[in-house]
């Protein structure tokens, strides 16, 4: 079967880290077409590209132009958070199967209905809520769901960026915790029926925009409290963490992609290290492993469960919208 073609909108990290694994480490697919307003980014990174994978590349000046592209079978969507829903709508219409970085949408009217459109649409549409499918949290789900440790009472969750110049308080529930809300659906198969938040004392890296730090608050329909504290401007190094507090034992996964398991009085060692610059690369592998599940469902019909759906997407969204009207 021959490649699967695919064009990237928009080729910050986000886009050009996808278009790099899909160059270098998923079988089955070329990177065929890019947009992005930074024309001089988009021609860099076609070059380098090019120079890898040995296959001509188009550089589009609007995304009409990229999904219209007779050499695109699918297309990734890592525009900025606002336009996923106008950009998922002209590929949808133009017949492409897509993997959107999240959110579906920062509004859940503006996510509900496009994910009505990708309903209907017989495509793949994939959100790109890659922890599902990083090899640490994979583990954490066998072992919650092995009743060892009893139930989940409690996600504590850390999230912290190094620097985020142009973010706003919204945008640290619809861009960050969002991730948050969709892995603990995953892990725990409920759905989130309150959201609200706290604000801390107020660091000086923080825009006119931005309450940072910030902690959210939110329950489950079983009454699991996931509290999530986020950083925009933590300085120092980028950390995702979470502690799944169950009623036999503590299981949590740390900033390196650890699974630490406190149990039955004891205690193991702890990994330690250099923290990373940003999520691209602690979710390397997820990354990988999302993008070959994403390639591998279209090319063979077969939707790999684990890949989040246009549902998930909004499910999400309208928990987060939660939180953000209690900003208010």
């Amino acid at each position: 079967m021959s490649d699967l073609r695919v064009g990237i909108i928009g080729v910050g990290i986000m886009g050009a880290g996808h278009a790099r694994y899909l160059t270098e480490h998923v079988d089955g697919a070329v990177v065929t077409a890019l947009f992005d307003l930074d024309a001089p980014r988009m021609d860099a990174l076609a070059k380098e590209l090019s120079a890898k994978s040995g296959q001509s590349i188009n550089q589009h000046a609007s995304v009409e132009a990229l999904v219209s592209d007779s050499n695109v079978d699918a297309v990734i969507i890592c525009s900025p958070d606002p336009l996923h829903p106008e950009h998922l709508t002209l590929a949808i219409n133009a017949g492409r199967h897509t993997l959107c970085e999240k959110p579906l949408a920062p509004k859940s009217a503006d996510a509900k209905k496009v994910a009505d459109l990708a309903n209907a649409s017989g495509l793949n549409i994939t959100l790109g809520f890659m922890r599902r499918f990083d090899p640490t949290y994979v583990e954490l789900k066998k072992e919650i769901q092995s009743g060892k440790y009893g139930k989940v009472l409690h996600l504590r969750c850390i999230s912290r960026n190094v620097s985020s110049p142009t973010a706003t308080t919204a945008m640290l529930l619809t861009n960050v915790a969002v991730h948050e809300v969709d892995i603990a659906r995953w892990l725990l198969g409920e759905e989130f029926v309150s959201m609200s938040t706290v604000a801390m004392k107020r660091t000086k890296y923080a825009n006119d925009q931005l309450q940072d730090p910030l902690t959210v608050l939110a329950h489950t329909e079983s009454g699991v409290l996931m509290t999530v504290d986020i950083a925009a401007n933590s300085t120092y190094g980028y950390e995702v963490r979470m502690e799944a507090l169950m009623e036999n034992g503590s299981l949590e996964i740390d900033n390196l992609g650890g699974l630490t398991i406190s149990y039955n009085f004891n205690l193991p060692a702890r990994t330690h290290g250099k923290l990373y610059e940003n999520w691209m690369g602690r979710f390397e592998q997820a990354y990988i492993n999302e993008l070959t599940a994403w390639v591998g469902s279209i090319k063979t019909g077969v939707r790999h469960p684990d890949l989040a759906t246009a549902n998930d997407g909004l499910a999400s969204s309208i928990a987060c919208e939660m939180g953000v009207a209690s900003l208010k």
